[in-house]
């Protein structure tokens, strides 16, 4: 009587489920925190020097002004990668009261006396931080060929 039962009850789940079948598979979510948060516009890099002579190397970029959901900019570079996993955090820039974002590289790495080859390939990532703790989709990424003088 049991077995009957049983095999009663599995016919009829699988009839249900061979009838009605799964229904279409739905789309992922889109991810709105890339939106939340102003994007990082045209990044440029100059090659240039301070006054004591060390090489600098100095980052700009433009942001929506009009959103007021930024606070940081995360600075990331790499020397001679390009993967993700290669960039190491440099520093965390805030939001000035007026005027351009920028950055200013003079670490060791940069000066002629550190570099073993005729040139270090130089690659900048800025990833933009809103108020509410979102984090933007990240900055294309900047390549800048340092010389050896």
């Amino acid at each position: 009587m049991k077995k009957n039962q049983l095999f009663a009850c599995l016919l009829f789940i699988f009839s249900v489920l061979f009838n009605q079948g799964c229904t279409e598979p739905l789309d992922l979510i889109a991810p709105t925190h890339f939106t939340r948060v102003p994007p990082v516009l045209h990044l440029q890099g100059t090659i240039g020097s301070v006054p004591s002579g060390k090489r600098q190397i100095l980052l700009t970029w433009e942001y929506d002004t009009l959103s007021a959901n930024i606070r940081t900019w995360d600075v990331a570079r790499s020397i001679n990668d390009t993967a993700s996993g290669a960039f190491v955090p440099l520093e965390i820039v805030r939001k000035s009261a007026s005027g351009y974002s920028f950055y200013s590289d003079t670490s060791g790495v940069l000066q002629s006396q550190n570099i073993s080859t005729d040139s270090l390939d130089i690659f900048y990532k800025v990833t933009p931080n809103g108020m509410d703790n979102f984090v933007g989709q990240p900055s294309d990424v900047l390549h800048i060929i340092v010389r050896k003088f």
